[in-house]
């Protein structure tokens, strides 16, 4: 009786770590094929975003800035 418990532990046990693995493998493949087909393009930022970016943090420092005065 309790061999049989034992054996349908270890059964369970192996049957969802092979799950666990099946999945990760699909989900990496998934991502493979998305990213290749759907090309990942914040890198490819313009020059005006960037400056913009700058612009935006140049005015927040000094909001931080006058905040801290007053």
């Amino acid at each position: 009786m309790i061999g049989e418990s034992i054996n349908f532990m270890i059964l369970g046990m192996a049957t969802v770590f092979c799950f666990l693995l099946i999945m990760i493998l699909i989900l990496r493949i998934q991502a493979y094929i998305i990213g290749r087909l759907f090309g990942d393009d914040s890198f490819n930022r313009s020059t005006e975003t960037i400056v913009n970016d700058k612009k935006k943090v140049a005015i927040i420092s000094a909001a931080i800035k006058k905040h801290k005065e007053s």
